[in-house]
């Protein structure tokens, strides 16, 4: 879709949709237990001589097994309330009108590629994805390859240098993407993305002269998460106790 959208000289952009997860009521019948917040109210229903008092869940929830299909069906109801279609060959993919007047949406989980030939229409376009979703407007579609962390990482070990604590040896930036750390470290000929604007690519110059080193970490590893995401209480535990923050807390294998 990208090569097709440069070929044509359509206009892409970007957005993101926040707490995907949570916007749609369940079909199922779901219950779970109290969580640690609403304690009060096990201790009042206890009192009142109620004994495993569970919660019956309304709403789709981070964690689910039935949350991604959930929200899946929801932002494929309101696409077509917009005139969008999806593909057959590729469901994620929907497109309205042709010629002049066609415009695509690509979709990937909460993330969204909106191409036109005008802005006017991807502007139309976002305005009625945010009338349902509270979302996040990207603008023009770019590469990203954590260039706003190594950013920040650049500036904060010149600020150390000036105050005399500078660091030694490179600043290490965990990423869980490998595709990104390929790029970015220019391993290999890499034909689709050669038209990516040489600004974004300035990470590569940091690595070469040991200013940032790149590192792997599996996804379910990415402690920053935590502070960013909608996750499982058991997930933010997890990342809480490895980022030691708050107290130590037990964790189930």
């Amino acid at each position: 879709m990208m090569a097709k959208c440069g070929a044509e000289g359509m206009e892409i952009e970007q957005c993101n949709v926040d707490t995907v997860f949570l916007y749609e009521k369940l079909e199922e019948e779901i219950y779970m237990e109290l969580p640690e917040g609403l304690r009060e109210l096990l201790e009042l229903a206890e009192a009142q001589g109620e004994d495993d008092v569970v919660c019956m869940l309304l709403q789709s929830l981070y964690g689910l097994k039935q949350a991604s299909r959930v929200w899946n069906e929801t932002i494929d109801k309101h696409l077509k309330s917009m005139g969008f279609e999806p593909a057959d060959a590729d469901p994620c993919i929907y497109t309205r009108g042709d010629g002049e007047d066609e415009y695509i949406v690509c979709l990937y989980v909460d993330d969204m590629l909106i191409a036109s030939r005008q802005k006017a229409v991807i502007a139309f376009v976002k305005a009625g994805i945010a009338e349902k979703f509270l979302t996040k407007d990207l603008g023009r579609a770019r590469f990203i390859l954590g260039t706003d962390c190594v950013k920040e990482c650049v500036w904060m070990r010149r600020l150390l240098k000036e105050i005399g604590a500078e660091q030694v040896g490179a600043t290490v930036i965990y990423k869980d993407i490998h595709r990104a750390m390929a790029l970015a470290m220019n391993i290999g000929y890499q034909p689709r993305t050669k038209h990516i604007d040489i600004r974004y690519h300035f990470i590569r110059e940091k690595v070469a002269s040991n200013e940032a080193e790149l590192e792997y970490v599996d996804t379910k590893n990415q402690l920053a998460d935590f502070m960013t995401k909608g996750l499982s209480s058991k997930t933010l535990r997890y990342l809480m106790m490895r980022s030691n923050v708050g107290p130590k807390l037990e964790t189930s294998n």
